[in-house]
């Protein structure tokens, strides 16, 4: 650098020394300004589209759904009491029986056979009983010989009479009137006390079983006979039914007890073995005002529409069915979002754009 550019140089750095702290108190003044300007209002948020309803009047029901099988209260399975073929089978499924009508027939040659042998062997000793007893009566033979032919004589009448039941056993009689169900064997089948034949059952007197979740035992038990109950069919076939009775045991494996309930209606096209649906009222409400659960908001908040804002309150249902719940009557004039609550916020603007399900 030349000694001629010193002076210069010197009076650059002097200004600088004045312009940088004149250039910070300017800003600091200008940015204080700016602070404490105040803000623009915020633009209004537009208004939340809800859909609402009111609360209706009438009766709260709760029920319980259940599925059950529809039984013949009286039915019977049939087993023959002695083995064979079976020979002939009358009766068919769907037909009508009579107590003490043949419906099977099993293979009696062997029976005949025995009957006839027994009743040889009966005839004997019955024939030697009477000649030793007539000898006995006269002094003519000892106690012993008597005694002896009266045991031999009572033996084979019994084995005669055994022959006979069994012979009678080869044809299989129904136990009742009814109907024939099941057919659990055909002709040419080898029938025995193990294996059953039919199954007999009535079907004036239908119930319908099913296994009720161990919560509602009580319940049950308090309301057996004031209880409503609708038997429901596939097709819109509804019936009305009765508790019958509730098994005082409950299952450790399912947590369910078994309820047997009895139609009151005549069943027309039920039959055992089908599935039917069950409604059981455990409790109603009547003359209450209520809203559907979607009124609910985080399980216990309720919002409503009031001046076209929302505004809400804590409830807790006490009384409610499986779709809707009860309130109190001041809240029969107001306009409950069930849809739309879960963006809204205490007093912010709503719209409604249509009434709620």
């Amino acid at each position: 650098m030349n000694r001629s550019d010193l002076p210069v140089a010197t009076k650059v750095l002097r200004v600088l020394r004045w312009l940088v702290p004149l250039a910070i108190i300017v800003g600091a003044l200008v940015f204080r300004s700016m602070a404490n300007r105040p803000a623009p209002p915020a633009p209004d948020a537009p208004p939340i589209p809800v859909r609402v309803t009111r609360p209706v009047y009438g009766d709260l029901v709760r029920t319980l759904g259940i599925n059950g099988h529809v039984e013949s209260d009286t039915m019977v399975t049939i087993l023959p009491l002695v083995s064979g073929v079976l020979q002939e089978l009358s009766a068919d499924i769907g037909q009508e029986v009579r107590k003490d009508q043949v419906i099977a027939r099993l293979d009696a040659q062997r029976y005949e056979l025995q009957l006839k042998q027994a009743e040889a062997a009966y005839l004997s000793s019955k024939s030697s009983f009477e000649r030793l007893e007539q000898l006995y009566k006269a002094n003519a033979t000892s106690q012993q010989n008597y005694e002896q032919a009266r045991t031999q004589y009572e033996a084979y009448s019994s084995q005669y009479e055994l022959a006979r039941i069994q012979l009678g056993y080869a044809g299989v009689k129904s136990p009742m009137d009814g109907v024939i169900l099941i057919k659990h064997l055909s002709v040419g089948s080898i029938a025995s006390p193990e294996r059953p034949i039919v199954t007999i059952g009535t079907l004036d007197d239908l119930v319908v079983r099913a296994q009720i979740p161990e919560k509602h035992y009580e319940t049950f038990l308090a309301n057996r006979q004031t209880m409503k109950i609708t038997v429901r069919r596939s097709g819109g076939v509804e019936l009305q039914g009765t508790v019958r009775s509730i098994s005082p045991f409950v299952a450790a494996g399912t947590k369910n007890f078994e309820t047997v309930i009895a139609i009151n209606d005549k069943a027309g096209t039920l039959r055992p073995g089908m599935f039917v649906s069950l409604d059981f009222e455990l409790d109603r409400w009547e003359g209450v005002i209520s809203l559907p659960f979607q009124a609910l908001s985080g399980g216990n908040l309720i919002w409503w529409v009031q001046d076209g804002k929302a505004t809400n309150a804590g409830f807790v249902p006490a009384a409610s069915s499986g779709t809707a719940f009860a309130v109190p009557d001041e809240w029969a004039e107001r306009d409950v979002i069930v849809e739309g609550h879960f963006f809204a916020r205490d007093g912010s603007p709503v719209v409604i754009v249509g009434e709620g399900q």
